[in-house]
Order: structure tokens, then C-alpha cells, then sequence
């Protein structure tokens, strides 16, 4: 199986101080099923949209932070496998990649690893 920086995409931002209302709109106008969240610059966890739309449908004033999950990452020299296993002991969708620095490259979806082969 394949490494996981193979199939990371840019990591999409939003601040944290933005709207409900305008995280979706970005996440929606930009199809993404999620973004990074940020504050002052550092990053401080990740939110989905479809978690943001289940919020802003019970309460309009609610603030990204309060859907956020933690940013759960991984080195993309990793293999994709390994990827898939941190997803699924974490419960996550997707997981953020980073290079050997620590430096974010891009995030990595459950539904984008490749299938493994199959021995005949």
C-alpha cells in the first residue's frame, strides 16, 4: 500500500473567529469535506461540514470552535494502511499529514486511501 502523502490534499484553513454560517459557505463553495481551524495563526483542531451543518441547524449562533475535534496527524512517509488504523482507533474521517519537520502538508480522507490488493 501506498505512502500517505501520495493522496494528501492542501489542507484548507479557517479562522477561528469566523462565522458558522461563512465556514460553510467556504467549505461548500471550495468542496471540501473539511477544514483545519486556526487561531492567531497556530493551528487548534479541525471541524467537518457536515458537523457544522448539524450545529447551525440547532443553534445559528454557535461558534466553529465548538465543533472542532482534535487535529490527529501523521508523518506522510507513513503508509496509507497505517493511516486507515489511526482513523479508525480515533473514530476520525481523515487525518492530518506532516512532513518530517512537523510542518503541515495537507490532510489525508478515509474515503480517498487506496483499496489493498487482494492476493489471487
Amino acid at each position: 500500500m501506498p505512502l500517505i502523502g501520495r493522496i494528501a490534499l492542501p489542507a484548507p484553513t479557517l479562522d477561528s473567529k469566523l462565522s458558522v454560517s461563512e465556514a460553510i459557505e467556504y467549505l461548500v463553495i471550495n468542496s471540501c469535506d473539511h477544514a483545519f481551524v486556526q487561531h492567531e495563526g497556530e493551528m487548534i483542531g479541525i471541524v467537518s461540514a457536515e458537523r457544522l451543518l448539524e450545529g447551525f441547524k440547532s443553534q445559528a449562533s454557535a461558534t466553529i470552535p465548538e465543533f472542532m475535534g482534535p487535529i490527529i496527524t501523521i508523518k506522510d512517509t507513513e503508509l496509507q494502511a497505517r493511516a486507515a488504523e489511526i482513523m479508525i482507533k480515533n473514530r476520525a474521517e481523515c487525518v492530518a499529514v506532516t512532513n518530517q519537520n512537523g510542518v503541515f502538508v495537507g490532510v489525508a480522507a478515509f474515503k480517498k486511501l487506496d483499496p489493498p490488493h487482494q492476493e489471487l
